[in-house]
Parts: structure tokens; C-alpha cells; sequence
């Protein structure tokens, strides 16, 4: 099964001169409308609202092209797994118990054999079905 893709990602542009823009909104607002009242609700409400205008300005979106190229090998198996691996890696990261250190070790283990045999799986069947044998044995 092929996984969902996207040919774009949408990420913020920021450098130095969009963070020196961000910071110049920053200390030419004057805050007024954020000390007009006294609720605490109104006042956070108020401070996010001229804070995110700010943000979203100085930092726009900029849809950024994906150079990715879909491999065959992945299974959908294959991404859940790693989806797993890297959970189980914070909670390595973020626990000192060494039972799960160890079953992340295996799994990682056990996740590079099968992502290995994939390819392997992969790769001898493209080499079956070309014309040319030799061609592709070189691309790959």
C-alpha cells in the first residue's frame, strides 16, 4: 500500500531579518488595549490576539515543494513501525528503566532486518522483471 503523499509542505519563513521585523511590531506596540480592563480572560485574550497578528505577519507561511521519491520498499508495516520506534525512543529518552531500553534496543534491531529484507525483496524483484538485467542492477 502506497503512502498518503503531499507535494507540498507549508512551513515559516524565518531569518534573521523576519525575526528583527518581529521584534521592531513587538516594541512599537503599546499594549493599551491589552490594560483596558481588569478580567484576566479579556486581557490574555486580548495580549494573544495582538501577539499572533504580530507572529503571523513577521513569520508568513511559504509552501515549500517535497523532492521526496516514493520508494516501493515502504510498506504501510514499515511506517508503523517506525512511528513506534520513535515514541518508544522518547520514552527512553524521557525514563531511566533499563527493561525498556532493552526492548528498544530489540525493536530497532528487528525493525533494520525487516526494512532490510524489504529492500532486498524489493530490489530482486526489479531486477526479475527488467529487460535489461545489467542496466538496472547498475541503477539500483
Amino acid at each position: 500500500m502506497r503512502p498518503p503523499s503531499k507535494n507540498y509542505r507549508l512551513i515559516r519563513n524565518i531569518n534573521d531579518h523576519t525575526i528583527n521585523d518581529f521584534l521592531t511590531k513587538l516594541s512599537c506596540e503599546t499594549w493599551d488595549t491589552v490594560f483596558s480592563t481588569d478580567d484576566v480572560k479579556i486581557m490574555l485574550n486580548s495580549f494573544l490576539d495582538t501577539y499572533l497578528k504580530m507572529f503571523y505577519s513577521s513569520f508568513p507561511l511559504k509552501r515549500v515543494q517535497l523532492n521526496k521519491k516514493y520508494k516501493n520498499w515502504i510498506t504501510l508495516g514499515i511506517l508503523t513501525s517506525c512511528k513506534q520506534k520513535r515514541e518508544l525512543f522518547t520514552a527512553c529518552r524521557n525514563n531511566n528503566n533499563p527493561d525498556l531500553l532493552k526492548y528498544y534496543k530489540s525493536y530497532c534491531r528487528i525493525l533494520s532486518a525487516v526494512i532490510r529484507e524489504a529492500k532486498k525483496q524489493n530490489y530482486a524483484d526489479k531486477i526479475k522483471k527488467a529487460s535489461n538485467k545489467n542496466k538496472t542492477i547498475w541503477n539500483i
